[in-house]
Parts: C-alpha cells; structure tokens; sequence
C-alpha cells in the first residue's frame, strides 16, 4: 500500500505544474553529418512558449507522438516553438527516425543525459514540457497524446 501512495506522488508531482525552470540543456543536431550545430536551450528562451518533445527513437509511443507533434507544429507555426530532443546519441537512428515519420520540427540530441536533472529528469518517453517565455517550466507531459489533448494543454500556455 505504502508503495502505491509513493508511486501515486511521484506521478502527481511529475505531471503537474511546477515550478522548474530550463536550466542550460547543451545540446547538437542529430542529423547533421559533419559540422556539428551546437545550440544550448537557454537559446530559445524569452521568444515565445518553447514546446519540448524528449523522445528515444526506437519506442513505438515516440513514433506515435511524432504525427501529433508534427501537426502541433504547423497548427501553432509562429505562436510556439517546437524542439525535439532525442536521448540516442546515435545519428542514423535519429536520422532514419526523421526520415521515416517525416519530422518537420527541429531536432537535437542531448549532449550529456546528466543535464537532464536541469528539466526535472525523464522518466519515459516521450516526455514532452511546455516551458514559458520566462524559462519555466509549466507542464511536464508523459506519453504520448492526440492532438486534440495537446492542443487543449498548449492553448493555456500561449494565450
């Protein structure tokens, strides 16, 4: 019983708001074949609402979640930033991944994955994050969803 409460806070405090803020995520772009970008997600802070999507390309709810983000991200083009983050530091899966769902939002890979402490940990994939024009984190969102419940939960955010 004991442990069933633990795991039911856990979950509650993972899925609500809190009050993190994205702290510096060092990250580069997966796909890149030479040249490696290099971008930190402080970059992207302060514009608009920044939409993050941590994803593994080998698991079947990131594939799943890649159709809904892709359609968030031509719904909300210019009101929201959209970013994947891949934790594989494999470029061709992050490549195939790309091409095989046809993703048109960017895409990075983490650099180090102890830099995930700085958003609060994943805990699975997909984990996606709603950060504000301030740096803070205001929705942590496990699994994968339709776009009709993410465009609920984004619609707070951006308004």
């Amino acid at each position: 019983m004991k442990k069933n409460i633990a795991i039911f806070i856990v979950f509650l405090f993972v899925t609500s708001g809190f009050s993190a803020y994205a702290g510096c995520i060092n990250m580069d772009l997966g796909n890149v074949v030479s040249g490696q970008k290099s971008a930190n997600l402080s970059e992207f802070i302060g514009k608009k609402p920044v939409l993050l999507v941590f994803f593994y390309p080998q698991c079947p709810p990131c594939e799943k979640e890649s159709k809904t983000v892709n359609k968030i991200y031509e719904k909300y083009s210019g009101k929201l930033l959209v970013i994947g983050i891949s934790l594989s530091k494999d470029r061709y899966d992050i490549e195939d991944f790309i091409d095989n769902f046809k993703i048109k939002y960017p895409v990075y890979r983490i650099v180090k994955k102890g830099q995930l402490r700085n958003v609060g940990g994943i805990l699975a994939t997909p984990t996606s994050m709603i950060i504000d024009k301030n740096g803070k984190i205001v929705k942590k969102i496990l699994g994968a969803h339709s776009v009709k419940t993410m465009s609920k939960i984004i619609e707070k955010y951006i308004n």
